[in-house]
């Protein structure tokens, strides 16, 4: 049960994290971009470093050739001169400048090499970040059109709301508008109706009216029958 309990709660933590990611994806890509600018950025200090340890060492060597090959000459004119001495020394010192110039020339293909891989990195790396930027660019502006069409949807939605809402009122208020008329209507056609009744009587020509003498005669006759 506790095992059960554990994953559960590791698995809600992870799909809150990778919530969290996802709705600051844009955010969260654009700081991993600045880790990797940064990162490029040390790169091509590195790069440069080699670069000039590169520069150095070829400086070095060609300072090594042009040395011994002043030596040469000066230990071939010491022999000529009788000086066997002297060239034997010479001989030393140059040979002593040339393994200092083997050695030299080794470091020198050791940097060469490492520039070239770093300058193939760097390449690389420069490329990979103009891509990212460019997508991250397709990625904010396609983020702001669902961010506005989210927004309009809900707009869209409480308009539609209140439209229906005041719809509802208008049908409500043209309702009582009409009734109140058909009552004012029927008002006005009772008031004017009676009004004729009564002009009608006045004038006579309304409906006839019983006898009261007449009654009398049927009563008196209905008594003498009897």
């Amino acid at each position: 049960m506790m095992k059960t309990l554990n994953l559960l709660l590791r698995g809600a933590a992870a799909d809150q994290a990778q919530a969290l990611h996802d709705a600051n994806a844009v955010a969260v890509l654009r700081q991993q971009i600045r880790d990797a600018a940064g990162a490029l950025g040390v790169a091509r200090r590195e790069l440069a470093v080699a670069m000039a340890y590169q520069a150095g060492e070829a400086r070095a060597i060609e300072a090594l050739d042009e040395r011994g090959a002043a030596l040469e000459a000066s230990a071939a004119k010491a022999l000529a001169g009788g000086r066997e001495d002297l060239a034997r020394e010479s001989a030393v010192r140059i040979a002593a400048l040339e393994d200092e110039r083997a050695d030299r020339r080794a470091a020198l293909d050791g940097f060469s090499t490492e520039v070239s891989r770093l300058r193939e990195l760097a390449g690389q790396g420069e490329r990979r970040l103009r891509d990212l930027d460019r997508g991250l660019q397709s990625a904010r502006a396609a983020e702001a059109v669902r961010r506005a069409g989210a927004a309009g949807r809900r707009g869209v939605a409480m308009t539609s709301g209140a439209l229906r809402e005041a719809e509802e009122t208008l049908a409500r208020l043209r309702s009582r508008q009409v009734g109140e008329a058909d009552v004012d209507a029927a008002m006005a056609e009772l008031a004017s109706g009676g009004d004729l009744e009564g002009r009608l009587d006045t004038a006579g020509f309304g409906r006839p009216r019983t006898d009261p003498a007449a009654v009398m005669g049927r009563i008196r006759a209905a008594a003498a029958a009897a």
